[in-house]
């Protein structure tokens, strides 16, 4: 091994960075939620108030609910720094991948050095080198793919692949334990029980394990039963779950998100809540939310599903009876669909168009391109079937985050410099491919700094509040006028969502005649809302009762018999 084998830059200066970057990112974006942030969140509370049950769900994978109840029981935030706490969790997490990271860079150097690759007319580049591309790529990567600011698994399944894409290279070294094995199969169990798209991938990672662990004097039946216990342990952390949501559901299933994904990205089914059925050939609702009215439509479902927003709280109930379907012309469509998100994820800030740029330039006359060995590709094997999993169906940020830095760490631990090349154009390639990345963090934090100056309000509390000062208490059920799926106050305020007119289908009540109008308010209190809130000021007419929530951009207009008084303190 040479001098450089263990010689990585300033360790500590790039985990304070990595922390300043983390802290900056979390309390900018403290008060972010989404549509998944709240179901997350009320899972992880329901929890930890009624045991374990609560986190069998089969649209929303348990691990993650799981660890915010940890939080919530012993933290007890307050309903206004519940999110906060949230984001705090995020944060350990966030230093746990780096932790991760770190582990799977040292494994990838190591691999390199043991590859054997060395042709007179170039050297790698240093291991030094290696692990600050690594670090500034990781701090790239997490402005701009995915980071703490995001209330969701993804960083735990980060945790996930960068341990056992490190596994798989050290399985190919020659380190081939029957702990090693356990170790990856439990891991793999983990990555299911944090995201139910790792249940394919897990059996991508087994066999480019087993493919690893041939040779060195390795048979195929010692292969084989290792590979058989890293299967069989991971069984041991999926099966309980699987048997669990085959319970409940009736059918066999390791989690419904995937056909649901399938049918509403791929077959065009209604996106998100409302499915009724259409188009023709989806399947047929089982026991879809009840539409009450159609001009415009409204829809009602206080029961039986829990949650501030039931249709949000377990998609797989009201899509029960979802039936994907293979189309060659919508699977080619979701594919074109694919490919173009993933450019606009790599094209994400410009940094690795400008460091493809400077690889282009170097390669005339400083740097050559060294071959994946057969084993890095064995490694780099579940990225790509993940990366192409989303490909089929649907592809975000915020999936690729891990697999797509493994990748860019993978290719660039590849580039040799060619021998005789001056130190000068060494250094100012060097420095471009540090450059091009750490001036886009540099500009992402300064983006979260202003925003933390800022302070912007916290509206969803804001909101929560007021409707308290203005007479409704928690418990109270509620309509929505507009999309009530990012509708935080209700759960911040202790109410639930209990009907409401979908988004774009409020522009056909604002353009309703007031007879229509008032009789689609007076559906809203047939089902036992008490008020309707809106945020969108054309709908809030002020000759029908509607009131401005003081200091936000919502309205309130309360019900006939409700028992509350918007406007009194």
């Amino acid at each position: 091994m040479n001098s450089e084998t263990s010689s990585r830059p300033p360790r500590v200066f790039f985990w304070c960075v990595a922390i300043v970057v983390g802290i900056v990112q979390v309390w900018a974006h403290r008060n972010d939620v989404s549509p998944d942030s709240i179901s997350y969140v009320e899972i992880g509370g329901a929890t930890a108030r009624d045991g374990l049950h609560q986190i069998v769900n089969a649209y929303w994978s348990p691990l993650y609910p799981f660890l915010l109840s940890i939080l919530f029981r012993f933290l007890h935030p307050s309903a206004e720094w519940e999110f906060a706490a949230v984001h705090f969790l995020n944060f350990v997490v966030y230093l746990g991948s780096l932790a991760c990271f770190e582990l799977f860079l040292k494994e990838l150097i190591l691999a390199r050095l043991t590859a054997g690759e060395l042709p007179e007319s170039s050297l790698p580049v240093s291991d030094r080198t290696i692990w600050i591309w690594g670090y500034v790529f990781f701090l790239w990567a997490s402005c701009f793919w995915l980071g703490p600011a995001a209330v969701t698994p993804d960083l735990c399944v980060a945790v996930v692949v960068y341990l056992a894409s490190a596994l798989l290279f050290r399985i190919g070294r020659g380190r081939r334990s029957w702990i090693v094995f356990a170790g990856l199969g439990a891991l793999l169990g983990i990555g299911y029980l944090t995201k139910a798209a790792m249940f394919p991938v897990s059996f991508v990672f087994l066999f480019s394990a087993f493919c690893l662990s041939r040779g060195d004097g390795v048979s195929f039946r010692g292969a084989a039963l290792r590979t058989l216990l890293a299967t069989g342990t991971f069984a041991i952390f999926a099966l309980p779950l699987i048997v669990s949501l085959s319970a409940i559901k009736g059918r066999a299933t390791f989690g419904d998100a995937g056909r649901i994904n399938y049918t509403e990205y791929v077959n065009r089914a209604t996106r998100w809540v409302h499915w009724q059925g259409e188009p023709a050939g989806t399947g047929s609702p089982a026991h879809p939310t009840r539409k009450i009215f159609s001009e415009p439509a409204v829809f009602e479902f206080a029961s039986p599903v829990q949650g501030s927003y039931p249709p949000w709280y377990d998609p797989s109930y009201w899509y029960e009876g979802v039936r994907p379907q293979f189309v060659l012309k919508d699977q080619l469509w979701a594919l074109f669909r694919g490919a173009n998100m993933y450019l606009k994820i790599f094209s994400k800030s410009g940094a690795l168009w400008m460091v493809l740029l400077a690889l282009w330039i170097a390669s005339k006359r400083v740097i050559a391109g060294g071959r994946l060995t057969a084993a890095t590709w064995l490694v780099i094997l579940p990225s790509l079937a993940a990366l192409a999993l989303y490909a089929l169906v649907h592809v975000e940020f915020r999936f690729i985050g891990p697999l797509g830095l493994i990748l860019v760490l993978v290719a660039l631990a590849r580039v040799r410099i060619m021998m005789g090349t001056e130190r000068r154009w060494v250094g100012r390639f060097h420095l471009v491919m540090i450059l091009a990345p750490a001036l886009a963090v540099a500009w992402a934090v300064s983006r979260d700094l202003f925003d933390v100056i800022a302070n912007k309000p916290y509206e969803p509390w804001v909101v929560a509040q007021q409707l308290h000062t203005m007479g409704i208490p928690p418990g109270t059920e509620v309509g929505v006028i507009g999309s009530a799926g990012d509708t935080y106050w209700a759960h911040l305020g202790g109410m639930r969502i209990i009907a409401e007119i979908p988004e774009k289908e409020d522009l056909r009540f604002v353009a309703a005649d007031d007879a229509r109008r008032q009789q689609v308010l007076a559906l809203f209190s047939s089902v036992g809302a008490k008020i309707v809130v809106t945020g969108n000021a054309a709908v809030a007419n002020p000759a029908e009762g509607w009131r401005e929530i003081p200091g936000t951009r919502h309205f309130v207009l309360e019900l006939p018999g409700s028992g509350a008084s918007p406007g009194k303190k």
